[in-house]
């Protein structure tokens, strides 16, 4: 067997992990997982009132969504008792942009993968 030959093998079998990694992405991206757009985050803030201790330095604990809408930033403020509920939905999205990423990095290197293969089984015209 050729050198060539056994590089391609190699690539093969490198293309069907890929499709694996591929498979259980998309599994997870079409899952009935539910989401909410957006970064959760809790700061501390002013409330605004005179008179309150909050003038010094914020104290104040409020939950934030945060997201990006026609280029803007848009902020929500998420109510106390809905701040779990909304924390592990936020968590959901962000684990679906991550692999969202995961699959253009998966594509990206099989692209490069199969443009080998074809180099590798090219001869050249002499």
């Amino acid at each position: 067997m050729s050198k060539s030959i056994k590089k391609i093998i190699k690539k093969k079998e490198k293309i069907l992990e890929i499709e694996k990694q591929r498979k259980s992405l998309i599994k997870f991206l079409l899952s009935d997982c539910e989401l909410v757009e957006g970064s959760f985050i809790d700061v501390l803030v002013r409330c605004g009132r005179s008179g309150c201790h909050c003038e010094e330095k914020p104290i104040h604990p409020v939950t934030r969504l945060s997201w990006w809408e026609n280029g803007k930033l848009k902020n929500k403020i998420v109510r106390v008792a809905d701040r779990q509920w909304v924390k592990e939905l936020s968590y959901n999205y962000k684990k679906h942009k991550q692999a969202l990423r995961d699959l253009v990095k998966l594509n990206e290197k099989e692209k490069e993968i199969i443009k080998t293969v074809i180099k590798l089984k090219a001869t050249k015209y002499e």
